[in-house]
């Protein structure tokens, strides 16, 4: 009766074994599993804490990114701006440029009315000027009337139709008349009077021109008292 007892050892040690492993496997899952949600849970924390960082940071460069959109347009409207005073700067240039060369012209036309008073000791201002306009003013000419200006001199130039002159009364004539026989000095004053001299009614009788050999010295002077020099 003895044997069955003796025989039922070896099992109890094999169910205590399993009972221990049992509580070890269990205990195990219950660390891992402890750990494994710590880990999670803190993984999860700094996810969301990584997620609120990123959302932080992507507001600040779209307010960074507006702020540049706005510079941007600023900067635009400053370049328009800009672009506006270039041209208005431009366009009062350009207009100063032509008040500054019209006042260059009437600075010049009134030194040559100037001059051409001077020369006179009663000057004739009805034969330089036109009469006055709507608002009193007098637009004087460089010459008289029947004159051509060339190159800042008057030109006369007679035709007459039925009494010649001598040379010395043509002389004569030009000195009543506060000038001189042309003294011909340049190739293209040369051409200025031969274009509005452009017949003759014989040899003889043409245009007195300020040339003569009245000294009797062998040359031809011009009446200023150079000497001729081209042929």
């Amino acid at each position: 009766d003895e044997r069955p007892a003796l025989h039922s050892q070896p099992f109890r040690g094999v169910a205590v074994c399993l009972g221990v492993f049992c509580v070890l496997l269990v205990s195990a899952i219950i660390g891992l599993y402890v750990y494994f949600s710590t880990a999670l849970s803190e993984h999860t924390t700094k996810l969301v804490r990584d997620l609120e960082q990123l959302t932080d940071a992507r507001a600040l460069l779209l307010a960074a990114n507006q702020d540049l959109t706005n510079l941007n347009n600023n900067l635009s409207t400053a370049n328009h701006i800009l672009q506006s005073d270039y041209s208005n700067v431009s366009t009062a240039n350009q207009r100063l440029a032509a008040e500054k060369e019209a006042l260059s012209r009437a600075r010049d036309r009134l030194n040559w009315n100037l001059r051409v008073i001077y020369q006179f000791e009663d000057f004739p201002v009805n034969e330089y000027c036109s009469p006055k306009d709507d608002v009193g003013e007098r637009k004087c000419n460089p010459c008289r009337s029947g004159w051509m200006l060339f190159q800042s001199s008057c030109y006369q130039i007679l035709y007459p139709t039925n009494l010649w002159k001598t040379w010395e009364q043509s002389r004569e004539h030009c000195s009543q008349n506060n000038a001189d026989l042309v003294v011909i000095g340049s190739q293209k004053e040369q051409e200025f009077i031969h274009n509005h001299t452009q017949f003759y009614f014989d040899m003889y009788h043409g245009y007195w021109i300020g040339l003569t050999d009245k000294a009797n010295v062998g040359l031809w002077l011009w009446v200023n008292g150079s000497q001729q020099t081209d042929g």
